[in-house]
């Protein structure tokens, strides 16, 4: 539908007759349907939530539709305990032991220059775990030991500092 039409009958408004006759179209069809389903119950023994679900979709107002979904969610809603008494709940101090327990293994931080590294710890495995992003990216390891940086000079020779 065009945009000219859809404003010409929004200005117009609905016709109530028509949604009258809608209305007792539905009604008509929900009591055939529920007398099919329902032959030997006594009438108004059902809940207003139970008629609903046998009431097939596209019949159903969306307001109808509405009420349903919540009505849905609160039953599920009902079946559950609160997630406070179902999940374990650590305390500040719980959560402090639990993360100072746990190994850092991606440490970002700078610990020192290269030089201090290689003193602490002389090994070079040991060393290259501790070096900073730039530091790795900085200096080249050979397959003998050495340590070169940028320019190819060579910082550690694989005994000593240089």
């Amino acid at each position: 539908m065009n945009k000219a039409a859809r404003s010409v009958l929004r200005r117009i408004g609905t016709d109530p007759s028509v949604d009258n006759e809608r209305e007792q179209r539905l009604r008509r069809d929900v009591d055939e349907q529920t007398r099919r389903t329902q032959p030997s119950s006594p009438s108004g023994s059902g809940a207003a939530g139970e008629a609903l679900e046998d009431i097939p979709e596209e019949m159903l107002t969306e307001s109808e539709k509405r009420h349903e979904k919540y009505r849905r969610q609160q039953a599920m809603a009902g079946r559950f305990t609160p997630a406070a008494d179902r999940l374990p709940i650590m305390t500040s101090e719980e959560r402090a032991a639990r993360d100072k327990d746990r190994p850092n293994w991606n440490p970002s931080g700078f610990e020192g220059p290269i030089e201090k590294l290689i003193e602490k710890y002389k090994d070079i495995n040991e060393v290259k775990k501790h070096l900073s992003l730039g530091q790795a990216m900085k200096y080249d390891f050979t397959d003998d030991g050495q340590v070169l940086d940028k320019s190819g000079n060579v910082i550690y020779d694989g005994e000593k500092l240089v």
